[in-house]
């Protein structure tokens, strides 16, 4: 089963940033936010997902990668 999105939150103690589903799977810890993102991206575009990126502040920031109907229609 696919997520529904994929989150890049802070760690308990801010040392690095983790990248999860949300079905709790974790893909890794990384140690800037940039560098999460781009793994993030590319697992989120993979899986037509959102991808959800939770600041320290307790922001987000959202970024849909689903697919179009024309795009899926001539798979693209």
């Amino acid at each position: 089963m696919a997520a529904a999105a994929i989150h890049v939150v802070p760690d308990d103690n801010f040392d690095d940033w983790v990248v999860r589903a949300d079905i709790g799977e974790e893909f890794g810890h990384y140690p800037s936010r940039e560098a999460a993102e781009r793994v993030a991206q590319a697992i989120a575009q993979e899986r037509e997902a959102e991808l959800v990126v939770h600041l320290p502040d307790g922001k987000t920031s959202q970024t849909r990668f689903a697919k179009s109907w024309a795009a899926r229609l001539f798979r693209r």
